[in-house]
């Protein structure tokens, strides 16, 4: 993945700059408009290399329409989440946990229902020093816990984005949750059938969309200005 950021010689926190980067700052809660779908993910800064830290944004909230759900995220690397605000919440502002490789992720809401309920946290990893980073996905059974589906992949590699870089786990989860949904989603020990993942209502398939698109549009601008720059000369 590449990115247009440039950066000149200068110190930061009495470090060198790191070249192709620049200091960049966000408010966080600001950032909570760019949250598409429930706890999304969304990288708050463009710095998705080799090293990087890797701040993601993630949303839940409460609502008639909002759709309980269960998964276990496996990650080669530990995850720091952070709670910055809640409203009837499982979990308080200001509590931090360093999250196991595997780990489960639900709406950790205490009333789904409740359209005043809300969360907002912070979920940090740090992207390795390797070309192969494995993330997996699985579901279990909601009635007796029992392996329904795992899918792991390499989060490092996927399609060429040259101007704004793109988190790939976000449309690794869209696939997986797809496949899932299209299966039996039978339980092979207790026969019970698992509800459909409410793949929709999680926003990655929107994120991988949007930055393809965003993408696209780049190029075709910067396009469109080579050529009129080319009549302006010629």
């Amino acid at each position: 993945m590449t990115s247009k950021i440039t950066a000149t010689d200068g110190i930061w926190f009495g470090q060198p700059l790191v070249p192709g980067k620049v200091p960049l700052k966000r408010n966080l809660f600001e950032e909570v408009i760019h949250a598409t779908g429930t706890l999304e993910l969304v990288p708050v800064f463009p710095y998705l290399d080799n090293g990087a830290i890797v701040p993601c944004l993630s949303v839940s909230m409460g609502g008639t329409n909002a759709q309980r759900f269960q998964f276990f995220h496996d990650n080669v690397v530990p995850e720091v989440l952070l709670c910055l605000a809640e409203q009837q919440g499982a979990l308080k502002a200001g509590q931090m946990m360093v999250l196991p490789n595997l780990h489960g992720v639900n709406n950790f809401l205490k009333d789904l229902q409740d359209e005043s309920a809300y969360l907002v946290v912070l979920i940090t990893v740090r992207m390795n020093h390797q070309d192969e980073q494995r993330e997996g996905f699985l579901i279990r059974c909601e009635q007796c816990n029992e392996l329904l589906y795992q899918r792991y992949q390499n989060i490092k590699h996927g399609a060429e984005r040259p101007y704004y870089p793109e988190f790939y786990a976000l449309a690794f989860y869209a696939d997986v949750v797809d496949e899932f949904n299209a299966s039996d989603r039978v339980c092979p020990k207790c026969g019970h059938v698992q509800p459909p993942f409410p793949a929709e209502q999680m926003g990655w398939r929107r994120y991988a969309m949007q930055i393809q698109v965003a993408n696209r549009a780049r190029e075709d601008a910067e396009r469109c200005a080579g050529q009129l720059r080319e009549q302006v000369t010629g």
